[in-house]
């Protein structure tokens, strides 16, 4: 792990408009992280972009995929089919973003000795027994574990900070307004009296495991693709399979008939579609930067987004 250091002039000069965002001390926590990320496709390329920018220390990258002529239209870091892996073949693309970051590939997959390199671990687009098993890995020695994928019109991003996980948040007040219909339509957040700008708080994660397992908290407010994340990471294949697991989940819930899943959205889960992947990238790279940073409070524990209708949507899935 890289110790916390000092922001060099050079550094302040690319990183400061996000200095002035969210202060010297959180880009410091940046700046010491190390970030894994597996995955390189059309997600994945979204995310290490995002993690570049901010300014990181280091990212890793495992893909061992090799790249097809199919693979470059979708996925701006594969410049051309050049025969090497998808790690490989990516990670010049992104060292030229920002030359402050250490930019590499690596050949092997995590284990106990490799992965206390890192800060935090993202797995992108894989299967419900690699989820689980890096996070199992990742909890054992404390690092970060996300997990994120999309299908088609769909996609998730979900994260465990372990059992205890401390962070700051600003504490915020609402202003008076002159009359109470203003107070109604204006909030404005103002920082807390005394001089008390920011306060210590903890939150608690559960593993990805416990996430299938765990209860909707108000089902009738929860994301349709939910229910298409749990049919799909149980290994109930597209089709008929799938809608009729999620008639039966949606059944145990008691559900009404307009809140089924669509059959417009089951028929719209294939292919990496990259306006979803840079939506979801764009969350998983967003809570990557806040858990880092340890600045603001992190997302708990699962984000669900469903392209048809535009919105997405947050479950707190722990057991």
């Amino acid at each position: 792990m890289v110790t916390m250091k000092e922001i060099t002039e050079d550094e302040a000069e690319v990183y400061d408009r996000q200095i002035r965002l969210w202060g010297v001390e959180a880009q410091q926590h940046l700046r010491a992280a190390n970030v894994y990320v597996k995955g390189v496709g059309a997600l994945g390329a979204e995310i290490c972009k995002n993690i570049v920018l901010s300014g990181v220390n280091s990212l890793s990258l495992y893909d061992p995929r090799i790249v097809g002529e199919d693979d470059v239209g979708t996925n701006f870091l594969l410049r051309s089919s050049t025969g090497k892996s998808f790690a490989e073949t990516a990670y010049p693309n992104l060292q030229i973003l920002n030359p402050l970051v250490k930019v590499e590939y690596v050949t092997e997959e995590l284990s106990d000795a490799s992965i206390t390199n890192y800060s935090v671990v993202c797995i992108t687009d894989g299967t419900r027994e690699e989820y689980e098993h890096v996070n199992e890995l990742c909890r054992r020695h404390g690092v970060v574990f996300l997990a994120s994928g999309t299908w088609g019109m769909t996609g998730f991003v979900f994260q465990d900070c372990g059992d205890e996980f401390k962070f700051v948040s600003q504490p915020k007040v609402v202003s008076s307004a002159k009359d109470k219909q203003d107070s109604k339509r204006r909030k404005i957040d103002k920082e807390a009296a005394d001089g008390e700008k920011f306060v210590e708080r903890t939150e608690k994660f559960g593993p990805f495991s416990g996430a299938l397992k765990a209860k909707l908290s108000d089902p009738r407010f929860a994301s349709q693709v939910y229910f298409v994340f749990h049919g799909l990471m149980n290994g109930v294949t597209r089709g008929n399979g799938l809608r009729e697991h999620v008639d039966t989940l949606t059944d145990s819930y008691a559900l009404s008939a307009r809140k089924r899943v669509s059959d417009e959205l089951l028929d719209n889960l294939d292919g990496a579609l990259v306006p979803i992947c840079a939506i979801i990238g764009g969350i998983a790279s967003q809570e990557i930067i806040k858990i880092v940073s340890k600045k603001d409070p992190p997302m708990v524990n699962t984000f669900f987004y469903d392209g048809l209708s535009g919105v997405g949507g947050i479950e707190n899935l722990q057991v």
